[in-house]
């Protein structure tokens, strides 16, 4: 009885993670089907920029930026170093790559309000709440922007509920094995002392 409720529970677990696997897909699919992509960046004026996007122009000021993010990597082949930015406006985000076409024209962005290069800036009086609503591409229609959080929103929980699953899944069997190897290591001497009496009595009748 116990074996086949460990097999039942094995099940559902494994049809959990299944489906959270199948969800998360879907909904990443349905992030990258609703992501905005930067074609070019111009520059209008000293301090005013016109991100071309996939969906329309987007001007924006240096008193727009709120957050600038920079970190590095190596490709594999030719171990070059990558710059890769992130620009948190209050229009949504632009990720910036030093092989882009409009790397210099991002750089001159970074440069209007980053004077030092830093790994990360941030403007004076902004949280990083007000950041997080803001986590989407620049140019996103604003009624795709709901869709967007909801669909991010649903795969962390897929992700969490997945991850339980799992744990779930692998602990609970070991412990229950653990406990049955003490139950038969218990019984055993046990076992061998009734054996060791029953063959004591025979041997005296």
């Amino acid at each position: 009885m116990q074996q086949v409720s460990k097999l039942s529970r094995e099940k559902l677990s494994s049809l959990v993670i299944l489906f959270c696997l199948i969800f998360t897909m879907v909904t990443s699919i349905g992030v990258n089907l609703l992501d905005v992509k930067v074609l070019n960046i111009e520059l209008i004026d000293r301090e005013l920029f016109s991100v071309i996007t996939e969906k329309g122009n987007v001007n924006i000021h240096s008193d727009d930026i709120l957050r600038i993010e920079r970190s590095f990597s190596k490709e594999s082949l030719t171990g070059k170093t990558l710059e890769q930015d992130k620009i948190y406006t209050n229009k949504g985000f632009i990720y910036l790559s030093s092989q882009a076409p409009y790397a210099m024209a991002g750089q001159k962005i970074i440069n209007s309000v980053d004077y030092y290069g830093l790994l990360k800036w941030e403007r004076t009086g902004v949280d990083l709440e007000s950041i997080n609503k803001l986590g989407y591409s620049i140019g996103t229609p604003p009624n795709h922007v709901p869709i967007l959080f909801s669909l991010i929103s649903l795969q962390y929980a897929a992700l969490s509920i997945g991850g339980m699953a799992l744990i779930i899944l692998v602990f609970p069997f070991r412990l229950g094995e653990e406990e049955e190897q003490e139950i038969s290591s218990t019984l055993a001497p046990q076992e061998h002392e009734l054996v060791l009496e029953d063959s004591v009595e025979y041997s005296v009748k």
